[in-house]
């Protein structure tokens, strides 16, 4: 009975013991997650990317660490005004047995803009979450979800949602082939704010994923893009997918830019639903309806049935001398990139 009774105060002791440990190294690591988010503030500058808050706490005791900063903004600073990001409250949350995966919520939405006080483009999103992986070699994988994204650049977009991943590799790339960041996107029932016939409003769906190829230096937008071109930088498309109405494409290729800074390629890939593109390009002005005719007849000759048993072109698009080409077919003058 006493040896019993004994037992137990030694169990009773080594559980207080461990109690009381586990609380000592939870508030010393949120002591030092706290300092750590300062440091990464601070080595940020060197990429000329300014991180600041309003205020930061750590809680989330005892099965969690919830890193918390109200006001949170992120900023590049280049000769023109940089993109600027802004999260009214951000949290970011871990176990205590790994410091790998970080579970990231802003609940109260995001803004972005880029263009200083007069932006030329801007963000938005009601909420967002998402997960940040980081790789033990370094690099991390970041992907977040955006709900009810619209965005402004010359035209508005808006969306039910959009999923966002960002692959950061562990070291900045050493020559043009190797990849500085890879991004994918997928976005839903997408409102275009002009649509040609015979096509509706909401876009059903579209994703696509892009790896960079290369260092992108410093500088202006133009100065910046045409460095990373003498340096035989490459935008890699891995994939293509969108579904429109009766439209469906898939592809994927690799895209540069030319002496003029606008863009060139090739990408190959599949084409369901062509003669409602024909349509939709007459429609919105980019082919004349003579050229569309002889457009149509030509991809006919390609086409195969596809899985679900619709005409199915496997074809190849370019673009060069910016023009835009469907195979053999010419589709009209490629979109202009401007750099200012």
């Amino acid at each position: 009975m006493r040896r019993s009774i004994r037992l137990g105060f030694a169990a009773a002791i080594a559980l207080v013991a461990a109690l009381g440990a586990y609380c000592a190294y939870w508030f010393i690591a949120a002591g030092r997650i706290e300092e750590g988010v300062g440091r990464w503030a601070d080595s940020l500058r060197a990429q000329n990317l300014d991180l600041a808050w309003r205020s930061a706490r750590v809680g989330g005791f005892p099965f969690r660490f919830r890193l918390e900063l109200s006001a949170a903004s992120l900023r590049q600073h280049t000769a023109a005004p940089g993109p600027e990001l802004h999260v009214p409250l951000l949290t970011a949350s871990a176990s205590p047995w790994n410091f790998h995966v970080f579970r990231l919520a802003a609940p109260q939405g995001l803004s972005a803009a880029s263009g200083g006080d007069h932006p030329e483009a801007t963000l938005a999103a009601r909420r967002a979450t998402g997960v940040i992986v980081v790789a033990a070699t370094g690099g991390a994988t970041l992907w977040f979800a955006l709900s009810e994204p619209a965005a402004d650049a010359g035209v508005h977009l808006a969306a039910r949602e959009a999923t966002v991943w960002l692959n950061l590799p562990p070291h900045p790339p050493q020559s043009h082939g190797d990849p500085a960041v890879g991004v994918a996107l997928e976005v839903r029932e997408l409102t275009l704010p002009v649509v040609p016939p015979p096509f509706h409003n909401p876009l059903d769906e579209v994703s696509l994923g892009l790896t960079l190829r290369g260092g992108y230096p410093a500088g202006t937008l133009r100065q910046a893009a045409a460095a990373w071109r003498d340096a035989g930088g490459t935008l890699d498309l891995d994939h293509l997918a969108l579904s429109w109405d009766a439209l469906r494409v898939t592809g994927s290729g690799t895209l540069a830019l030319d002496s003029e800074l606008q863009p060139i390629g090739g990408f190959s890939g599949a084409v369901e639903g062509y003669p409602q593109l024909m349509t939709a390009l007459v429609g919105a002005g980019r082919m004349r309806a003579g050229d569309a005719r002889l457009a149509g007849l030509a991809l006919a000759m390609l086409s195969r049935a596809g899985p679900d048993g619709r005409p199915e072109i496997a074809t190849s698009f370019t673009i060069q001398n910016g023009e835009m080409y469907l195979g053999p077919a010419k589709l009209g003058r490629a979109p202009r990139i401007d750099w200012q």
